[in-house]
């Protein structure tokens, strides 16, 4: 077998384990390619290929429908939907491309000739392809549904999800910014945009511990919280670290907490490079014991993360949608929890990476209507209003997968309640 083609049979069996199988995009790529030989440009070809593959999904889908004559099974539409993806929007050679998938298709008995004159058909035919067109009826049910539940735009979410994600830097005080030699565009005192995208290793000041990779709209809700500052904080659920070392970076005196050892591996990882010394705890949050109390719990609960698109488009190339009654129960079990660790005047900074109705407003409402000793407490955007975009006409912090000053930054929810004494 030709290495190129091993690597496409490589390329399509991620792409059906993460379907059929439910898996993560990281998650697969790792298990399949971790026991093999491959040298850096074939993993990073295999990585490059499938992630490009999911996130232009819904446009290949309607690519295709223009060409195919008749029904075709899923999995010959999964190997042409690699094909084409290198084709349509990596611009790699027609001909390898061909040759290759026909190979792999002959291994993975699925219509060789059906596939070869198909993708031929395309290539014929490429100039008057419109990359970005989609139709709805591609578009998982249930993320239309939430979609429209939450009076959101549909089209304007799948255009922007199909772009390449931005690289955000939060550094740990403003005078380290001034030494960074890396070019950027500055988003606040604390933080700055990559212009130019490289692996996050090989950046400047990567292993002196100067700063952590954090989406913009995931560092707004404590950048925008300037009163607490030098409090008692807890994380509760802290993994992989972000919004923690935000607060640790304003004096405060913060307990970490996470289910998840994996996750706890990284975070361990991260706050080691980072020189700081905090510890962390292995509770299900849910258990955290009620005899210490904190002025400040950070609640960035588990969610559906749609408000990663960008970053993990398998979300909706997966079978099996994310358990949405699951989800938002959890996320009312913790946000409770939360209440009963927080001393008078303390405050609660929900968050998810989320739009969604249920998991955002349909939260804040429920919980404010279920405890009258809790209020709304507001995001302080302070004299400049650079950020005010961010926030809704309640003083949320909620933005869908969007562009802002030509990056992208990932869809995000915040609300802010206060204990009141």
């Amino acid at each position: 077998m030709r290495k190129s083609v091993k690597v496409r049979v490589i390329i399509f069996d991620i792409l059906n384990e993460i379907h059929y199988k439910n898996k993560n995009f990281d998650e697969s790529f790792l298990y399949l390619t971790q026991n093999l030989q491959l040298i850096n440009q074939d993993r990073s070809m295999i990585y490059n290929v499938v992630l490009n593959s999911i996130r232009n999904n819904l446009f290949v889908n309607e690519i295709l429908n223009s060409f195919l004559q008749k029904k075709t099974s899923l999995k010959i539409k999964i190997l042409l939907l690699c094909a084409i993806t290198q084709i349509i929007y990596l611009d790699f050679k027609d001909y390898a491309v061909t040759n290759d998938t026909v190979e792999v298709a002959k291994i993975k008995k699925l219509n060789p000739g059906l596939i070869n004159s198909l993708l031929k058909n395309i290539i014929k035919n490429k100039e008057q392809i419109n990359k970005k067109k989609f139709n709805r009826s591609y578009v998982p049910l249930w993320f239309i549904k939430a979609i429209q539940k939450s009076r959101l735009n549909l089209q304007e979410i799948i255009e922007n999800i199909s772009e390449e994600p931005s690289l955000h830097l939060v550094f740990k005080n403003n005078n380290l910014i001034d030494t960074f030699k890396e070019e950027y565009d500055k988003t606040s005192d604390l933080s700055v945009f990559l212009k130019n995208r490289r692996q996050v290793k090989d950046l400047e000041d990567y292993e002196k511990g100067h700063w952590w990779v954090q989406d913009l709209s995931s560092m707004l809700p404590l950048h925008l919280s300037p009163e607490i500052r030098s409090k008692k904080v807890l994380d509760m659920c802290a993994a992989p670290g972000g919004k923690a070392f935000q607060a640790i970076s304003l004096n405060n005196n913060v307990t970490l907490n996470d289910i998840n050892l994996k996750r706890i591996k990284t975070l361990s990882t991260n706050l080691k490079r980072l020189n700081f010394s905090n510890k962390i705890k292995n509770y299900n949050a849910l258990d955290i014991p009620e005899d210490e109390t904190f002025d400040v719990i950070i609640l960035d609960s588990p969610c559906s993360g749609v408000g990663t698109l960008r970053r993990n488009p398998e979300i909706l190339f997966k079978k099996k949608p994310p358990d949405l009654k699951f989800l938002t129960e959890v996320q009312k079990n913790l946000i409770n929890k939360a209440s009963k660790l927080l001393n008078k005047n303390g405050i609660i900074i929900y968050m998810v990476c989320s739009f969604f109705y249920d998991e955002t407003k349909n939260i804040k409402n429920n919980f404010l209507n279920e405890n009258k000793n809790f209020s709304q407490y507001k995001f302080d955007i302070g004299s400049n209003n650079k950020f005010e975009k961010f926030l809704d006409n309640e003083g949320d912090i909620f933005c869908i997968p969007s562009k802002y000053n030509n990056y992208m930054v990932d869809g995000f929810y915040s609300v802010k309640f206060i204990k009141n004494g």
